[in-house]
């Protein structure tokens, strides 16, 4: 018993981690489950022949890395992830017809599985292993893939799928947005609550190649430009994701911070997941050692809903109102999409009809959010509690004195104050 015991402790203790890295590894939670029931049955049975304790998460890891290649062989004949199990290059959501699957479709067939393959993450040798073929054959046919796709390219499709490596030019800092806040109408409809998939995460879908900014308004002013881009696939601990780094520019310094945050993001029919995230690797962070966190560390922060830390965060956005009494909003979790109803949301002279929901992520602050017909975010209001204005040493008393004016949220008994609004580039 003394062993069992054990081995239950150990697997308590390590359970989301393992959880969260085979729900990554496979395209869903019913093959996810089997998966992991696997695991935790071939641990149990070989645990007396770990010797050092110590090591249990890297040798239940082991089990499990071996568990999901075991179902990948099972199910394509190999321990590559299948092109099944990972989006094709997506529509950029640029310009109609313009995105790299239509123009990939255009290639011969063995050109555009090649590209597929490189853009989703496999190595040159993993690529000459899946198709069995030399490692030079490999080189020499992705270099006339490559050709012959830019040769199928227009001028715009060639900057569109480009512009995610490029460097904003200076004059482009704001990316268009206006320096006084438009002008912004908010007005509940009757119309019934539609369901809408959304993977616009921090303003930017994660599929390779897409681009997109947001603006911060505080006091109606813009403060903040930061432009996210998705320049590249990315491998995290054998799951398939998508590299984002952000660039964020000051309007009141008059500077751009680049790679002001870099992180890695696994999209699925699903849901979207947080893999890694690279911490002081910006231009002003030259005095700090590089960080980076991944996904099977147990304090990671990962997208969640609610207390669930394994799956991600569903894109579906279901009806689930909060309680409201006396305009007061009571919730049971956090991190939790508590739906508001249908909003028509004007800004500028564009309107959207939209799904507002509120996400209250700790008693410091809330987001109020509205997602469009296409799951695009178009705007987000960012309150904090009144307690936390106060302690924030950044805020002077004159921005303070105007956030006491600004629109309130009362949630479980804590005042919220409106304190700045993100406008979506989509939304321009």
């Amino acid at each position: 018993m003394e062993q069992e015991v054990s081995f239950e402790a150990l697997l308590k203790k390590h359970r989301v981690v393992v959880e969260r890295y085979i729900n990554f590894r496979l395209p869903s939670t019913f093959d996810a489950d089997d998966v992991i029931q696997e695991t935790y049955y071939a641990a149990y049975i070989g645990f007396e022949k770990l010797r050092n304790k110590e090591l249990f998460k890297p040798w239940i890891l082991s089990i499990a890395r071996n568990q999901c290649n075991l179902w990948f062989r099972k199910k394509y004949g190999n321990e590559l992830i299948s092109l099944d199990t990972i989006p094709d290059i997506a529509d950029t959501d640029t310009a109609e017809d313009n995105t790299a699957y239509q123009v990939l479709n255009l290639l011969p067939k063995e050109s555009a599985e090649l590209l597929k393959l490189t853009v989703q993450g496999y190595k040159q040798s993993e690529i000459a292993k899946r198709l069995n073929i030399p490692i030079g054959t490999v080189k020499s046919r992705l270099h006339y893939a490559r050709k012959q796709f830019r040769s199928m390219c227009t001028p715009e499709q060639i900057l569109m799928f480009e512009k995610g490596r490029k460097n904003m030019a200076k004059k482009d800092y704001t990316c268009g947005f206006p320096e006084d806040m438009p002008a912004l109408i908010l007005k509940e409809s009757s119309r019934p609550f539609f369901e809408v998939k959304c993977a616009d995460e921090s303003f930017i879908v994660p599929i390779v190649g897409n681009k997109n900014s947001e603006g911060t308004y505080r006091r109606n002013k813009l403060a903040l430009v930061s432009t996210c881009y998705v320049p590249k696939a990315a491998m995290i601990h054998e799951v398939a994701g998508v590299k984002i780094r952000r660039d964020t520019y000051n309007i009141r310094a008059g500077k751009l911070y680049k790679n002001e945050k870099i992180w890695f993001s696994q999209l699925t029919d699903e849901y979207i997941r947080d893999l890694a995230t690279i911490d002081c690797d910006g231009d002003e962070d030259d005095d700090f050692p590089t960080s980076i966190y991944t996904f099977l560390e147990e304090d990671y922060d990962v997208i969640v809903n609610g207390n669930d830390r394994v799956h991600g965060r569903p894109l579906l956005i279901k009806e689930n109102p909060p309680k409201i009494v006396d305009d007061k909003i009571h919730i049971d979790e956090y991190n939790i999409r508590y739906t508001m109803g249908v909003f028509d949301v004007t800004i500028g002279e564009r309107t959207f009809e939209t799904i507002k929901f509120i996400r209250v992520q700790n008693n410091n602050n809330i987001t109020d959010n509205y997602v469009d017909t296409n799951g695009r975010l178009v705007l987000m209001r960012w309150y904090e509690s009144v307690d936390c204005i106060e302690q924030t040493e950044w805020y002077t008393d004159d921005f303070k004195q105007h956030i006491a004016n600004n629109p309130k949220l009362i949630v479980n008994d804590i005042e919220y104050r409106l304190v700045e609004t993100r406008i979506s580039e989509y939304a321009l």
